[in-house]
């Protein structure tokens, strides 16, 4: 402690605060758009600026360490690249990083830098290759020699399927493709995968398609993140040029697509993962069951931008509020307070279990720890499903909880407003919430159907694109990743 005392004021005696200064880096923007993460390791190396020096150096030496560590701590590099991917959630790992970066160039560099390389690394072309239709890799004992990557019944990797010819159709942001036994899959590679009119329309295909040659649907991929909702860049640029039928368009896209995804003559199944916020927490609400992965945060956050969930998702809550006070004979205002408050915090869950308190899960939706296996779970629950299957019909006898339960709705918001909880922005998507979720401004009991619900939805919706706090508050996340609260 005396020889702290003593040193401290000498080093820091001169030192002062300062704002941190956003630093940009060439090599860093050349990754951007990049989805590969091969892609973007390999964009970033090519740099020559101090980031890309960095990322070099410290690459180098884990990827050559995890070289030397085989056969001490595992007999091959599927064994490694899959504890890095699993047990660390790096997107790729070390062997399939080297491969990106290519072994012989990542062995010239080291060398020029006067590293000490392993003759058996610097013998090696590559890790992985796909021979015979099959992936393999480069087994590293005595004889060498290539091995069939271990692919256990229950793991259905998707890019595999696209190998085999899968892909039945699609376009640049979502494809149709087929698992076998007349089970096809829904797979978005947008950026974010997130949902625009070209995602809604393979919605549309896929759902035909599983219905005409097929027995059920899977909505799954191995993006980084499920979905994170819908497209807000072009709903900003539509708001910005007051391009309210586009909009309009867009909401009526969404309502249709989902609606088939709900009554579809099959079952579809949803595999969430990692996040399904905003219109991707909607897919999975239409869908007729879930296999969602353990770590998933879903919710619908569309309040966080200044709007109101308008794919469905503020519909979907009502009916099952109001089923749930006819399942229990009670009075609807607990159930419905309930939704509403999820909505009007822009709640998300911590975990998949999180989603049953929610009112998100259903009775039979499995929830897995394993990644690997979520496309796998997802189709035997079609194929479970599949027999006997009995289609939905859009609800047409509906008890719309009415204006009086929208009033207790609206109170509550104006009392975090006057505790300071909220903004008067906040209370004003609040009360829109509360006139969506109760049925408009109709007496309680009054019957209306499902698309009722919607037409509501989207008219509130419409209207929240008019106002210039709305669009401050998308601009601001698109620009900061964070909600402004104006």
């Amino acid at each position: 402690m005396d020889i702290v005392m003593v040193i401290a004021p000498a080093v820091f005696r001169d030192e002062e605060y300062a704002e941190p200064k956003q630093v940009q880096f060439a090599s860093v923007d050349a990754t951007k758009g990049i989805r590969d993460p091969g892609a973007r390791i390999a964009a970033v190396l090519a740099g020559t600026d101090v980031a890309a020096t960095f990322t070099w150096r410290n690459l180098r030496d884990t990827l050559l360490y995890a070289f030397k560590r085989i056969p001490e701590i595992a007999d091959d590099v599927v064994s490694v690249d899959e504890a890095m991917r699993w047990g660390f959630n790096w997107e790729i790992g070390p062997f399939e990083m080297l491969d990106a970066i290519g072994v012989p160039a990542f062995v010239a560099r080291a060398k020029r830098d006067g590293i000490k390389v392993p003759p058996a690394l610097a013998r090696i072309e590559r890790f992985y290759a796909d021979k015979d239709g099959k992936r393999r890799y480069r087994s590293l004992a005595a004889k060498g020699g290539w091995t069939a990557v271990p692919r256990p019944a229950d793991r259905i990797d998707l890019a595999e399927v696209r190998k085999r010819r899968g892909r039945v159709e699609g376009n640049d942001k979502a494809s149709i493709l087929s698992l076998g036994d007349g089970v096809f899959c829904l797979e978005f590679h947008s950026k974010m995968n997130a949902v625009d009119g070209d995602v809604l329309g393979m919605v549309e295909q896929a759902v035909a398609r599983a219905a005409a040659d097929g027995v059920g649907l899977v909505i799954a991929n191995h993006g980084a993140v499920f979905s994170a909702g819908a497209n807000l860049a072009g709903i900003a640029t539509a708001i910005r040029e007051k391009r309210w039928n586009e909009i309009e368009a867009l909401i009526r896209a969404f309502h249709r697509s989902l609606m088939r995804v709900k009554c579809a003559p099959v079952p579809v199944v949803a595999a969430p993962h990692a996040m399904a916020l905003g219109g991707g927490a909607e897919i999975c609400l239409h869908a007729a069951g879930l296999a969602p992965h353990a770590e998933l945060s879903m919710g619908l956050v569309e309040l966080g931008v200044g709007l109101l969930p308008a794919g469905g998702g503020t519909k979907e809550m009502a009916l099952r509020a109001i089923r749930l006070a006819d399942e229990y004979e009670a009075e609807v205002t607990p159930f419905i307070a309930k939704n509403f408050r999820l909505i009007a915090t822009a709640r998300t869950s911590s975990s998949a279990a999180e989603l049953r308190e929610m009112g998100m899960l259903r009775d039979g939706d499995a929830v897995t720890l394993d990644m690997d296996a979520l496309v796998y779970i997802a189709k035997q629950r079609v194929l479970g499903m599949a027999p006997g299957y009995r289609p939905v019909a859009p609800a047409m006898e509906l008890k719309a909880p009415g204006r009086s339960v929208a009033a207790n709705l609206e109170s509550s918001a104006w009392n975090l407003r006057m505790g300071g909880f909220i903004s008067e922005y906040d209370e004003k998507l609040a009360r829109t919430v509360a006139g969506v979720i109760t049925g408009g401004d109709v007496p309680t009991g009054t019957l209306v159907t499902e698309q009722w619900f919607m037409d509501l939805e989207r008219e509130a919706f419409l209207s929240l694109c008019g106002e210039p706090k709305t669009l401050a508050r998308i601009e601001h996340m698109l620009a900061k990743g964070k909600p402004l609260r104006n």
